[in-house]
């Protein structure tokens, strides 16, 4: 199994009556969630650790929601949501939000990096956000899938020729987001949201 098969493809292969072809399957699952939770948390205390019980975590839910992912050509997208959201709810723990403003003896007080807060708290408020914005639904997957998913163009184009069942390019995808980025810009409920979240921190 590679990284780089279709989403529709990965997810068949999770039902392979194969043992050995479903291991190998849940083995590439296990990968992508790990590169996934390790990008969000690799800074924090213990981010090794944590990595490895989050990706756990969220291959059990997958194994036994699978059936809930309603298009297997949105199936990587539908897993990393899965994956995010569960480190979102490992950091709301008390225990790392203390651990997170404990002092370190050698450098201070140690504050989570930019790209974690972009990564756990920006990316839970523009989730919110672009589900009721002006995106459309393919527009939401270019967006959340690149900076996100960590999913490239090509993926991407792939994933969407599969639901339009007409060729997509890469190239196509780099228009699309854009635009959307250009629209997100002047979205005046998602300037607000993240008004109040500068001010709530």
């Amino acid at each position: 199994m590679h990284d780089t098969m279709t989403s529709t493809t990965l997810y068949a292969a999770c039902f392979e009556k194969d043992s050995l072809a479903q291991h190998e399957a849940y083995t590439t699952l296990w990968n992508m969630l790990y590169r996934v939770a390790y990008a969000m948390l690799h800074e924090y205390p213990d981010g090794d650790a944590i990595t490895t019980d989050c990706t756990q975590k969220a291959l059990i839910k997958i194994h036994r929601n699978i059936e809930q992912c309603q298009n297997p050509a949105t199936f990587r997208e539908w897993c990393m949501q899965i994956v995010r959201r569960t480190v979102l709810d490992e950091l709301r723990r008390p225990e790392h939000r203390r651990r997170a403003s404990m002092p370190d003896a050698e450098h201070g007080p140690w504050v989570a990096p930019i790209e974690t807060l972009q990564l756990d708290d920006l990316r839970a408020i523009l989730n919110e956000v672009i589900e009721e914005g002006p995106l459309s639904a393919r527009s939401r997957r270019v967006v959340v899938g690149r900076y996100f998913s960590e999913q490239n163009d090509d993926i991407l184009a792939q994933t969407e020729s599969e639901l339009a069942q007409k060729p997509v390019l890469a190239s196509h995808i780099q228009v699309t987001r854009a635009k959307n980025l250009a629209a997100l810009r002047r979205d005046p409920a998602l300037i607000a949201r993240l008004r109040e979240f500068v001010e709530e921190g």
